[in-house]
């Protein structure tokens, strides 16, 4: 293998390493969703596009010209790399800027239910909105988002993706759960006693 085919093998892998990172950056910021995201990852795709014309054209064209060639592809695929490195600091800022939301808005669910607890250790828990075991219920639900939370920080690229997924689920299921059991207790409280 000569110098400029080891460099060619050199150039490919780069390319396979650049395609590799543009999908964790995808998948990672939900690129498809939003329109300013979109236009950022365009940028880094037509970088990554004039490497690849950069490195097809190097290719076809044989050995001569071989070191103004290599300067180019080089530029091309630091270009690129550049752009790309951009991209993947601004999905890691809008990644945490995700994560700090979910965490206050668990944070103040949170602080309800130590409330809703505190409610029921003033009253008789057959007068308060929620029962312990409802509320002990709502509390391991909470947990289980908390954890699911606490997974989703933790991860990288498309299991990144995947966890979010999971977590707004559970989230959405401890909101719901939570509003159900809150306006079964209202309406209970609401209804008139039972003839005995």
């Amino acid at each position: 293998m000569n110098e400029r085919e080891a460099y060619l093998q050199k150039m490919d892998a780069e390319k396979k390493r650049i395609d590799a990172r543009i999908a964790e950056v995808e998948a990672q910021s939900d690129i498809r969703k939003a329109d300013e995201e979109v236009k950022e990852l365009h940028g880094v795709k037509q970088r990554r596009e004039a490497f690849r014309g950069k490195l097809e054209e190097w290719r076809q064209r044989g050995t001569e010209d071989f070191e103004r060639g290599k300067k180019e592809l080089l530029r091309a695929c630091d270009d690129t790399n550049k752009s790309l490195v951009d991209a993947e600091e601004k999905a890691g800022v809008r990644r945490a800027t995700y994560e700090r939301k979910r965490e206050a808005e668990l944070r103040e669910l949170g602080a309800q239910f130590d409330g809703w607890e505190a409610s029921i250790a003033q009253s008789r828990a057959e007068d308060s909105l929620l029962t312990k075991q409802e509320l002990q219920f709502l509390r391991g639900s909470f947990k289980s988002t908390g954890d699911a939370l606490r997974r989703l920080m933790s991860a990288k690229g498309g299991e990144w993706s995947r966890l979010r997924g999971e977590y707004e689920d559970s989230w959405k299921e401890l909101l719901d759960n939570s509003r159900k059991i809150r306006a079964d207790g209202a309406d209970a409280s609401q209804a008139p006693p039972s003839p005995s």
